[in-house]
């Protein structure tokens, strides 16, 4: 293409996208299933188009989608998330915490039982959360921006959402610059990888959308693994428990980090990781009950796209004639501990270094331990996929990111206003997505036999 072809594409590609984006992020709702699907394939497909086709062009293309992908996330900057109700639940915290009371202390339908509404909660507020009947469950540096976020906008949803997003925002800039500057697999540069994040459509609709925490725990993550890959130990455990203190997810990743470290180095880091999650955790210590009892109805009784689960659930139903759900979420979680444990034993000690391929085992453990996490999970929502698919940049996968593709399929549950599962969507979102597993497991035991 000439450069005036060149140019005229990337603005119509733009032009698409941002239509795309607005569509996605006000004007569908998650029960319209079908035109949600629609131009959720649509903006897939431009950017598969884009990130296949443009990956080796001119530092100028990948500048300018790069800037794009920040473009699009402005966009949704002042939209009311409407495929999700969690940051209703988020308000509700964040009004509690700034009326002095401690947002763990009690389930919202406690407040509505007893008549008792600081200023923002209300019957019309409660009246929209999702699980009302459970303690909350978000980590101390979500609820710090909720307080934030109900501090500064006391009254309007809006508002508070709009603050929320901000901070999202400053942590997805800051995503996109570790991931210009992180060593990624050689089938990609530096460059390459950071538009492959800029532009992916389940990145932008959940985290920035619908405005999701993954989007500060990825931030973080990416810090602590930059941290160590430039051996700076201390401030990696620093950033390893601000990703913690967001969602609790990378505690599941610290056998790795410390297998990879060594004793020494690992010792280190245990120690720093230790000292500032007991001070961000420290307001919570005297309400861990609570938490702990919401996290274990979250194993036992919520299921949503699941995939290993549903099958050893299914099984276990022929084989007893009752739901074993009660008891099979807590033995998977057991399960994929154990696991987790293996892949870290097999990483070697100082594995990660730069200039050596060792490094790419480093990166492939840390997704394979969040891929068996969610592979054996009773609940794995759509935004949860943004994790591997982050993950997978610095590494010589590619299967998230056709995961983030995939996924969508699971809002089927939503058509309507069923609030019902599509087996055979689901089946066909794990199906494809095993296939490409697969598929590239078969291609590498061939490169290396070659």
């Amino acid at each position: 293409m000439s450069g005036l072809t060149e140019t005229n594409f990337r603005y119509a590609v733009s032009l698409a996208l941002a239509g795309l984006t607005v569509f996605l992020g006000y004007c569908v709702d998650r029960t319209d299933f079908l035109p949600l699907l629609a131009a959720y394939a649509a903006f897939f497909g431009l950017y598969a188009w884009v990130v296949f086709t443009e990956k080796n062009k001119s530092d100028t293309a990948l500048r300018w989608y790069a800037g794009l992908g920040i473009a699009l996330r402005v966009l949704l900057l002042f939209n009311i998330p409407n495929l999700s109700d969690d940051f209703l639940r988020f308000l509700w915290d964040g009004r509690l915490t700034v009326a002095g009371i401690h947002p763990f202390e009690h389930p919202p339908d406690y407040f509505i039982r007893n008549n008792i509404y600081p200023e923002g909660i209300t019957p019309g507020l409660f009246s929209r959360l999702n699980s009302p009947e459970y303690y909350t469950v978000y980590p101390p540096v979500c609820q710090a921006v909720f307080a934030l976020a109900a501090w500064i906008s006391p009254a309007s949803e809006w508002g508070g959402v709009v603050v929320m997003k901000l901070f999202l925002l400053l942590c997805e800039l800051g995503t996109m610059r570790l991931l210009l500057g992180s060593r990624p697999s050689r089938k990609f540069r530096p460059e390459a990888a950071l538009v492959l994040y800029a532009l992916n459509p389940l990145i932008i609709v959940e985290v920035m959308g619908n405005c999701h925490f993954e989007g500060a725990m990825i931030f973080f993550l990416l810090a602590g693994i930059r941290a160590l890959e430039r051996h700076k130990v201390t401030y990696a455990a620093l950033w390893w428990a601000l990703a913690t203190a967001s969602k609790l997810l990378p505690l599941m990743f610290l056998p790795v980090v410390l297998c990879r470290l060594g004793r020494k180095k690992g010792l280190v880091f245990l120690a720093v990781f230790t000292g500032v999650c007991l001070f961000l955790f420290a307001p919570l210590l005297p309400v861990l009950p609570n938490i702990l009892s919401s996290l274990d109805l979250y194993f036992r009784q919520f299921q949503f796209n699941a995939s290993i689960y549903y099958l050893i659930d299914a099984i276990g139903f022929l084989m007893k004639g009752y739901d074993t759900g009660e008891t099979l979420g807590p033995v998977l979680g057991l399960a994929t501990a154990a696991l987790v444990l293996v892949i870290a034993w097999k990483v070697q000690p100082g594995s990660g270094k730069a200039g050596a391929d060792s490094g790419i085992i480093w990166a492939d453990a840390l997704l394979f331990a969040v891929v068996l996490q969610m592979f054996f999970s009773a609940t794995v929502h759509p935004w949860y996929a943004t994790v591997p698919f982050a993950l997978s940049l610095l590494t010589r996968w590619r299967f998230p990111l056709a995961w983030t593709g995939l996924v969508v399929l699971s809002y089927s549950h939503y058509a309507g206003g069923a609030f019902r599962e599509n087996y055979w969507l689901i089946a066909l979102e794990y199906g494809v997505l095993w296939y490409i597993l697969y598929l590239e497991v078969a291609k590498m035991k061939s490169n290396s036999v070659s």
